[in-house]
């Protein structure tokens, strides 16, 4: 037994103590996929080279043509589409370097097509303009939205600024609002909202591959992930269950989460979706995978965990002690909103010993001159409340506020005034809608909602011995779950020490080193180390 405590301890030691003793700079993190290798003065043998670290994105584009000098010299421009103004690729480049020169005499083009810094100090008046020969700084600058310039017999690429302005055209998240951190949400432009992404991910292993979804509607989606940190298996399996969608047509992003889950007659999801660019980029540096559908700001990312949906975008924009205090209310809404009215009406109903003596005669004395038993009193208040919140969720902004609040109000009160509902059932069914409201994400909610009813049956049925063996079997039911092969119940069931450092509680980021074995199989390590601060001496 004490061997056993001791091995425990040592756990719990590997969860916060790190070892720190090493000089490595933890802002620098290598390129390890890059190589020290140059260009060359091959047009066509520079842009494979670029290829081959950035050719697995759709969005890679190279476009090539012929710059009017005497002989013509071949030339390119390689970009990512969803980073650069297509209006000023054509004005401040392609322009300038085939009908700009044009118009030059035969003598000043036959002189340039040997002096080429000559040309391009001529042709190209964009004052953003630099010269690298380095392929590890030719990368960068295309991920950073810049075109780069490649010419035929010339070993420098050129880096033109012709990237999008600053991104007003972005939507504020709805359902994901936060106090401290961006106010920027997705959108139905599909390029758009892949461009929040790369700006929030700068890195030439960024994947973007697209599909067409429907034989009739043919709608875009892309599918983005990390390519060395991404399991190579999870995202075999996704595109074989896209390429099993076999429909006239989709036209929004639940339909395909409803094509992609591994159980999808469940009561709980098994994708995660989220309308925040900030929120989709941390979940792809932990392995998962976005998938974006032309006309929806919704972003859907697989494979997803229970913990998901008790993460708040602002837990990280927070001290860690609040976010962790954030997170222990949302567990305790989600325990609240299944079993808090069962609970009330076992008690009421078959065990009434377990109360305080005052507290039972007060219970008692509020039901007296109710006419109906427990169950049927709480199940009619639960439902007036369900129909007005659906009534909230419909009517404009404004009114619908009005309505769910009001509504509620009187419908209360007079519930309770005429004799039909007790007062100590309208204080259950407000505390449950209330704790409902503390899990951030409704996806989550709606199915513990749905699973209230059948936990209040129970306890009708059954009393206390009801509602343990509903929660034995919603629990059953929990750890079954899988999705794309990831235990939904991760880190609880199975347990991971480590992962409840950053999926149950909110540890400092110095202090998480590893990424889900669960998730990523092969690169789990966050290059984190040696991060801690150090107080000033």
């Amino acid at each position: 037994m004490l061997r056993y405590f001791n091995n425990f301890i040592k756990k719990i030691k590997n969860l916060t103590i790190k070892n720190y003793s090493t000089n490595e700079d933890p802002l620098f993190i290598p390129e390890e996929n890059y190589t020290s290798s140059v260009l060359s003065n091959k047009l066509d043998s520079n842009v494979t080279l670029i290829k081959t670290y950035l050719g697995h994105s759709v969005d890679l584009k190279v476009r090539s043509f012929l710059i009017p000098t005497v002989p013509s010299i071949g030339a390119s421009v390689v970009f990512l589409d969803t980073m650069v103004e297509d209006q000023l690729l054509e004005s401040s480049v392609i322009a300038p370097l085939t009908t700009g020169l044009s118009l030059h005499s035969e003598d000043e083009r036959a002189s340039l097509s040997i002096h080429i810094d000559s040309l391009i100090e001529k042709a190209l008046s964009n004052s953003l303009v630099n010269s690298y020969e380095n392929v590890t700084d030719v990368i960068d600058q295309i991920l950073l939205g810049q075109g780069i310039l490649l010419i035929d017999n010339y070993s420098k690429g050129i880096s033109i600024k012709i990237n999008r302005g600053p991104l007003r055209d972005f939507a504020e998240p709805k359902t994901e609002k936060v106090i401290k951190g961006p106010q920027q949400g997705f959108v139905e432009d599909i390029d758009v909202n892949v461009s929040m992404i790369r700006k929030k991910i700068k890195s030439s292993n960024l994947v973007v591959n697209q599909c067409k979804i429907g034989k009739e509607s043919r709608s875009e989606l892309r599918v983005i992930y990390l390519n060395n940190i991404a399991d190579s298996s999870i995202v075999e399996e996704l595109f074989q269950r896209l390429d099993r969608i076999n429909i006239d047509g989709l036209i929004n992003s639940s339909s395909i989460e409803e094509c992609l889950t591994d159980s999808p007659s469940n009561l709980f999801q098994t994708t995660f979706c989220t309308e925040r660019p900030d929120r989709t980029a941390s979940l792809l540096l932990e392995g998962r995978i976005a998938l974006l559908f032309d006309g929806s700001p919704i972003v859907i990312i697989v494979p997803s965990i229970i913990s998901d949906f008790f993460i708040s975008t602002e837990d990280y924009y927070q001290n860690p002690y609040f976010a962790t205090f954030s997170r222990f209310i949302g567990y305790i809404g989600a325990f609240m909103l299944t079993f808090f009215p069962s609970i009330y009406i076992a008690i009421t109903t078959f065990h009434q010993e377990v109360l305080p003596t005052r507290l039972a005669l007060t219970i008692a004395g509020a039901r007296s001159g109710v006419p109906f038993p427990a169950f049927l009193e709480a199940l009619l208040m639960e439902i007036a409340f369900e129909s007005l919140r659906q009534a909230g969720t419909r009517l404009p902004t404004h009114v619908g506020q009005a309505v769910s609040i009001v509504g509620a109000l009187i419908i209360g009160q007079a519930a309770v005034e005429a004799g039909l509902v007790s007062s100590a059932v309208v204080i259950v069914v407000a505390i449950t809608a209330i704790f409902s409201f503390t899990i951030p994400y409704t996806n989550f909610s709606l199915s513990l909602r749905l699973t209230r009813f059948f936990m209040m049956a129970l306890a009708a049925t059954l009393g206390i011995y009801g509602i343990m063996t509903g929660a034995f079997m919603l629990a059953l039911n929990l750890i079954s779950l899988r999705s794309f092969g990831v235990p939904f119940m991760v880190p609880f069931a199975p347990l991971s020490l480590q992962d409840l450092k950053d999926w149950f509680v909110r540890f400092p980021q110095w202090s998480i080193t590893k990424r889900s074995s669960h998730i990523v199989k092969g690169n789990n390590s966050r290059k984190s180390r040696n991060m801690k601060p150090n107080p000033p001496n």
